[in-house]
């Protein structure tokens, strides 16, 4: 990885205890990266070197009531630094890329204007996308047909949707997860509104940010993340992901999945603590299906962040978090990397 460049004309640097070089005003740092990577040590680290929050940009960390679960930031994590956007929703509401951009976007703007950064760190290429760039639009949703489909995947399962979704749009298929029965119900919508494949656009971002934005794509080599996400998989159940999905069914219900997909019980990792706790996996085998369905999801992150125009790829291999986030700081204080808005 190279060095920052010199910092660019009428952008003020300013220096932190460490000597590190802060973000000039008006800089927004996305940080994105797979599941297991260490997203989270790295954002802690550099919202308390520049004096900011962390917005959370992750689909299921939004849900209260499952820490453990979604993987959200520690006590000790969020007593360092505030967390917005976590643990913000009921399990069972939708909680959609429109909704938490509007939940979103005015923390950013108060960010910048109150401390002239703001800092947003997630999985959720989507939400990331939504927060800082205008979305695509999209067709308006037929209600008769999405009854329809997401009655078909109540009675004959969402693989049999997903079969049909590879079918008429193979792209979008590759990219949505068979068990986010939404997401495969919204892309057979499209498909039948418009009469062409969507090829899951809405993972794509869009050519323009709001703000001068700097994007950053955190990575590591596959086998050490996978070790990592084997990891993470086996301490979810030894911490207490058990325990939180057996107290949701006993308020909520057994059902392991959810027409529409929406809520928690699209969560990696719900579905197979559901069977383990009917009886049919043993904790062993529920740790290691949670494992694989992290490592497929990751490699879909790593497709998205290939696709972010301009992004700087940091391996963060044999780095402390603090030492990746002074190199962040450093970059965003150059803006030599950072992207600005089409109409500046």
């Amino acid at each position: 990885m190279s060095g920052p460049g010199a910092s660019a004309a009428g952008r003020d640097t300013v220096m932190s205890r460490s000597g590190a070089s802060e973000p000039g005003p008006g800089t927004v740092i996305g940080i994105l990266g797979p599941s297991g990577v260490g997203k989270t040590a790295v954002a802690v680290e550099l919202a308390r070197l520049c004096g900011v929050r962390v917005i959370s940009c992750d689909s299921m960390q939004v849900y209260r009531g499952f820490p453990v679960l979604t993987d959200q930031p520690s006590a000790a994590e969020r007593d360092v630094v505030r967390h917005e956007l976590i643990g913000c929703a009921e399990p069972l509401e939708t909680f959609s890329a429109a909704r938490y951009a509007e939940a979103a976007c005015p923390l950013v703007e108060a960010d910048l204007a109150e401390k002239g950064r703001a800092l947003l760190v997630g999985g959720t290429g989507l939400y990331m996308r939504a927060a800082l760039a205008p979305l695509d639009a999209r067709p308006q949703a037929d209600p008769g047909l999405r009854f329809e489909l997401e009655s078909r995947a109540r009675e004959e399962g969402g693989e049999t949707l997903h079969a049909e979704l590879a079918r008429l749009d193979p792209a979008a298929a590759e990219r949505i997860d068979a068990r986010n029965i939404r997401r495969v119900v919204r892309a057979l919508e499209t498909v039948s509104a418009t009469g062409r494949a969507w090829s899951g656009r809405d993972d794509l971002w869009a050519p323009s940010y709001r703000h001068p934005t700097l994007m950053i794509g955190l990575t590591l080599e596959r086998t050490e993340l996978y070790r990592r996400i084997e990891e993470r998989a086996v301490r979810m159940i030894r911490r207490g992901a058990v325990d939180e999905v057996r107290a949701f069914r006993e308020e909520h219900g057994s059902e392991r999945t959810r027409p529409g997909g929406a809520g928690i019980r699209s969560a990696i990792g719900y579905e197979e603590v559901c069977l383990h706790l009917e009886g049919r996996l043993t904790l062993e085998e529920a740790a290691a299906q949670i494992a694989a369905a992290t490592r497929r999801y990751a490699r879909r992150q790593l497709t998205w962040l290939r696709k972010v125009e301009g992004a700087v790829i940091i391996d963060i291999a044999d780095r402390s978090p603090d030492d990746i986030a002074e190199e962040i700081a450093a970059l965003a204080a150059s803006g030599e990397s950072t992207k600005e808005p089409e109409h500046a």
